[in-house]
């Protein structure tokens, strides 16, 4: 059983037991009344309808409904009614009016659920990030599918409810001539039998308050974006940082000194791949210990918990605090930290020939403008694969092109970089495992346990290919001279979920190398997306003064990383922190 069915079963359970208590002591504990409002929005409040299965996102619905049902039944009082039917010309424009606007508060509010499990709306750095950043083309078309796909459906069968219980009780009411008199603390308000539509009209007043008040709670209360420390971070003032005025190591300060024979190097970073995820990628696991690998596991630390923070992070050895300072760029980053070095600057350096891969589009959150920036790495996304006619002009899976496709490419290009006279490094993207569920390639779909879910189903497919991958280009002539470095970009609570993972349970990105240039034994460490600078390049070969760059320490040294100097409320709070540092960083401000 899913947890989203055993909380279903614990809510459903408390929301029956709460009606039950109620109905015995309703004259005198008629408060007993909030107990199930407040128990579906504790348990319910971070929890997408469309995560549980089968009919449970309806039956949710439907025990709200009768809950509303018998909450009006058993707080009001009823009489017999003979009252004349009240004439009103503009009756039935006022309940059509109504009706559209339960409709419209139905969908909005429906829309939150599917924005929880569409975009990471928990993590409030994210969503700041994306909103100031400044055209993040690229998504339209997953995010529409994805919009039409759940949404309608959810806010029509939650708006149908409400209908059936307004006409159930007004056809009641009217035919019976009962009077509906509700008292609640200082809340009064009575319906008097009458017509249909005029009955009609009195109950659906007080739904569409309901319905409204609830719409108001979700726009202000989720997801917090406003009571977040990110959020407070744009209204400060830049300090001067003690995170890096102590112990951020620019690279053009320290001593870096490349082999003698340079080895390439290939990043594959794997949309929110997980050390949890292990039970559903085995593959991903014999790779770990077969090779050089880091546990736990890297943490997403404040300012690299999503894709492009992250893979900041990990090559740059800084978060990606912005918009911090966004009156200053106006909501657009040409030139993306131009004052920050990052790996792809120190390869250029050492005349490495660059390539990026994805197969979504490089203009989401700018990521075409980071690669150019530092390294002037090549960009090769889904554009640019439709211009050299890799795939159709027309051509649309899922986030742009699945990874199996990608692999095929990314094998090519790494045939045509290593004929090249110079060292390359080569960094790919995957996309199958992105929220909200994933996507299970055709290929190996025949393969898998068909109970699983769809989460759990891509996250064996990703775990399968990339295998394949490492398999292949182990038969090449480059390979042992490579060091091939998988890691996760980030990790992801709401998407964790869907592979069972409690809530509770401390995640970490997966993170290990092959062919790594140092061999000494690694212990367990506590470390972030800031350590993979220096460790990266020690893996290479590289001699790095003091073993520290960027705000992050090789996991082959014996140096605390900042992650276990200070913990992760501190450092959460430090790298948040607007600082004239990461003002250089941003603008070419001095200290």
């Amino acid at each position: 059983m899913s947890a989203y069915s055993i909380h279903f079963i614990i809510s459903l359970s408390l929301s029956l037991l709460a009606t039950l208590v109620f109905l015995i002591f309703s004259k005198k504990k008629w408060t007993f009344a909030f107990a199930v409002p407040v128990i579906f929005f504790i348990l319910f409040y971070n929890y997408d309808y469309s995560l549980l299965p089968g009919i449970t996102p309806y039956l949710i619905c439907y025990t709200g409904a009768l809950y509303s049902c018998f909450l009006v039944l058993f707080l009001a009082s009823g009489k017999k009614n003979v009252l004349p039917r009240e004439n009103s010309k503009h009756v039935l424009l006022k309940i059509y009016l109504l009706f559209l606007a339960q409709a419209v508060c139905v969908f909005i509010c429906q829309c939150f659920p599917w924005a929880i499990d569409t975009f990471p709306l928990s993590n409030a750095d994210a969503v700041l990030f994306t909103v100031f950043a400044g055209e993040n083309e690229g998504a339209e078309e997953f995010v529409w599918s994805s919009f039409f796909k759940q949404v309608p459906l959810y806010a029509a069968s939650s708006f149908i409810v409400i209908l059936a219980v307004q006409f159930a009780l007004a056809y009641h009411s009217s035919k019976k001539n009962i009077s509906i008199k509700y008292h609640l603390w200082i809340v009064k308000y009575k319906i008097t039998a009458s017509d249909l539509k005029t009955t009609l009209l009195q109950i659906a007043k007080p739904v569409t308050l309901i319905v409204f008040i609830y719409f108001v709670i979700l726009s202000v209360l989720l997801p917090g974006i406003f009571l977040s420390s990110a959020f407070e971070a744009l209204t400060q003032e830049s300090v001067n940082s003690e995170l890096y005025r102590f112990h951020y190591a620019h690279p053009d300060s320290v001593k870096t000194i490349p082999p003698e024979r340079p080895k390439n190097l290939i990043t594959i970073f794997l949309e929110s791949m997980e050390t949890n995820f292990a039970k559903y990628t085995p593959e991903i696991v014999a790779l770990e210990k077969a090779n050089t690998n880091f546990p736990p596991g890297g943490v997403s630390v404040a300012g690299t918990g999503w894709t492009i923070a992250g893979i900041t992070g990990k090559t740059c050895g800084i978060p990606l605090n912005m918009p911090m300072g966004v009156e200053q760029y106006l909501g657009r980053l040409p030139t993306y930290l131009p004052n920050a070095k990052c790996l792809m600057d120190i390869l250029a350096e050492n005349s490495y020939n660059q390539i990026f891969s994805q197969g979504s589009s490089g203009d989401f959150t700018q990521k075409r403008f980071f690669w150019n920036v530092h390294g002037n790495v090549a960009v090769h996304d889904i554009e640019y694969y439709k211009k050299t006619g890799k795939v159709p002009n027309d051509y649309y899976t899922f986030w742009g092109i699945e990874d199996r496709k990608l692999y095929s490419f990314v094998m090519e290009e790494l045939d045509s970089l290593s004929k090249l006279d110079k060292p390359f490094a080569l960094y790919m993207l995957t996309v199958d495992t992105h929220q909200p569920e994933g996507f299970v390639d055709s290929l190996c779909a025949s393969e898998l346990d068909r109970s699983l879910e769809p989460l759990p189903k891509s996250l064996r497919c990703a775990s399968k290919i990339l295998y394949e991958f490492i398999e292949w280009a182990k038969k090449q002539p480059w390979y042992e001279n490579t060091v091939i470095s998988v890691m996760g970009d980030h990790t992801m609570p709401m998407l964790s979920v869907k592979a069972n993972i409690s809530l509770s349970d401390s995640l970490y990105w997966t993170n290990f190398l092959i062919n790594s240039s140092v061999k000494v034994p690694v212990k367990e460490r506590q470390y972030s997306s800031l350590d993979m600078l220096p460790t990266l390049l020690e893996s290479m070969g590289f001699k790095i003064e003091g073993r520290r760059l960027g705000l992050g320490s090789s996991l082959y040294s014996d140096s605390l990383t900042m992650l276990e100097l200070y913990g992760r409320r501190v450092l959460d709070s430090l790298l948040r922190e607007r600082s004239i540092q990461y003002d250089y960083f941003l603008f070419g401000k001095k200290n």
